[in-house]
Order: C-alpha cells, then structure tokens, then sequence
C-alpha cells in the first residue's frame, strides 16, 4: 500500500479512497513475517491423523480434546493455529434464536438418573426413503440408552426402548430407576398407554408445552450434532444403508465424541467418571 502511494506520488488515504478501504485496514490487518517459526509444528502429524478418522465438522477444541486422551499436551489456541494455518479449519457456524416465548427452564441435569428424555427425528436417505429415529436420552450425561430406527415408530415400540434402556442402566433391579422424570413431547405415542406404562415402571411422566421443542433441547441438541456429524457426512443411498451405519454413529457418539458440556469427555466416560466418584457399581452394557 505504501508502494502504491509512493509510486503515484501520493497519500495514503488517497488510495484507500481510491480502493474504498478504511485507513484502519493498512494498519490492523494481520500480518504472518516470512520466515516465521510456528510454535509445536511436531503436533501437526497427530492433529492430520486425528482429523483422518473424525468428521469433517470437528473443531479444534475437540481434536484438542482428543489429543489430550493421547496424552500429548498442548493448548487449544496452538491446535487452532495449526488448523488455520493448513486450511484445516471447520466451517464457522452461528447460533440463531427463533423469535417467540421466552424460554428460562433448565432441561439439563446435575446427575445422571434423574431426568430422561425422548423424541424422534426423520432421516432421508439419497433415493428419497425416509426413517424415523427415536431415542431415549439421559439429561445429565447425554448417554443414548436406547433408540429404534423404522419407518413407522408407535407406543409399544416405545414401551419397548423404555425397557432396554432401564435394564441398561440398572440390570434386573428396576427399582433403582425410580422416581426418574421421563420428559417427552406431545406427540400421540407418547399418550395415555404410554403414560400408564411409564407409572408402571416407576418413572414420573413429562411433557413439554406445545409447539415447543426447545423445552426438550437435550435431545434435540442431540439430533444436531447427530445430523451435522454423522448423516450429512455420510453415503446414505438407501434406508437399509442408514440402518446399518446408525448403530456406529450412536457408539462412536457415546464412546468416542467430545462432548462440551460434559468437560470434552465422551458421555460414557463421563458417566463412569461419576460412579467411580459416588462409589455406584450400576449396572453398564
């Protein structure tokens, strides 16, 4: 920019009018000196091998995260250099409210075992065939105990979910889950039968307000990161193509994934982080 304004024999705001540039754009835009030593380039093997096998839509938190597993320490800040400086950077994303009621409520909890919560998803494969997802989702270590994956989902498909995820939890001791809130929406599956079912088990009953989803966010945040790294990442040409890859994505998600709100660690860890810390010996498959 200097060379240009000597050159012409000039000032420099002269040619950032001329450019339509502000003055500030020659003196804050960010400069990389030639030459420059880049800080831990021996993390640079790691981050490629750890994004080889992740989706592309991984951050640098969470590669920072896992490298940490690895045992290689490191700042977040030196991953998210590494990341930018290779092109390597995933896609920026924003978060937008949708305008309407306020909504103040906590749907997240302290403690594993004391609030579940269900809904469902539509996935669509590439040929048009749709299925329908239904999980069963713990609000404090967000675990997947139970989910089906058909065209059709009904109330005693549900019932169903409800019992494998209770026996997951607690084996054969159906006691220890109860007095556990089961939060779902509105929806007709989830209508008296399934109520008096859930009495029955021992869990308390409910319900969202109506056209409301972010009263249920646990498992809606669910679906998003399910859709974002898992399904938009993958060849789904067929239904049956989608059935056989979700049982990986739900292990990869309850086993591997980061997860933010649970410190980085996967749910799994982080649920047997807090038996180990309360000295439970529950029931684990």
């Amino acid at each position: 920019m200097r060379g240009l304004a000597r050159h012409f024999g000039c000032g420099i705001g002269v040619v950032c009018q001329a450019l339509e540039k502000p003055r500030s754009w020659i003196y804050y835009r960010r400069r990389i000196p030639k030459g420059r030593n880049f800080r831990r380039p021996e993390l640079e093997g790691p981050v490629r091998e750890i994004l080889k096998g992740r989706p592309a839509t991984y951050g640098y938190r969470r590669v920072h995260a896992m490298l940490l597993r690895e045992g290689i320490v490191c700042n977040p800040k030196t991953i998210w250099a590494i990341l930018r400086r290779k092109g390597w950077l995933s896609t920026s994303r924003k978060r937008t409210m949708r305008p309407g009621r306020s909504h103040d409520g906590q749907v997240a909890v302290l403690e594993p075992n004391r609030r579940w919560a269900s809904d469902f998803t539509w996935i669509r494969a590439w040929n048009g065939e749709k299925g329908r997802l239904a999980v069963i989702i713990d609000c404090a270590d967000r675990m997947i105990l139970a989910w089906r994956f058909q065209p059709h989902i009904n109330t005693e498909s549900m019932c169903e979910m409800v019992r494998e995820a209770m026996f997951r939890r607690f084996g054969e001791n159906r006691m220890l889950g109860k007095g556990i809130e089961f939060l779902t929406d509105n929806g007709t599956e989830f209508k008296k039968k399934f109520q008096r079912f859930l009495t029955s088990m021992g869990l308390v009953p409910c319900h969202t307000p109506c056209r409301s989803p972010e009263s249920n966010g646990v498992v809606e945040s669910f679906f998003g990161t399910l859709k974002r790294d898992y399904v938009y990442q993958s060849c789904l040409e067929t239904r049956t193509e989608v059935q056989r890859q979700i049982p990986g994505w739900i292990t990869d998600y309850n086993e591997v994934g980061p997860h933010s709100a649970l410190e980085m660690r996967a749910p799994e860890r982080f649920y047997q982080d807090w038996k180990y810390k309360n000295g439970l010996k529950t029931v684990q498959n």
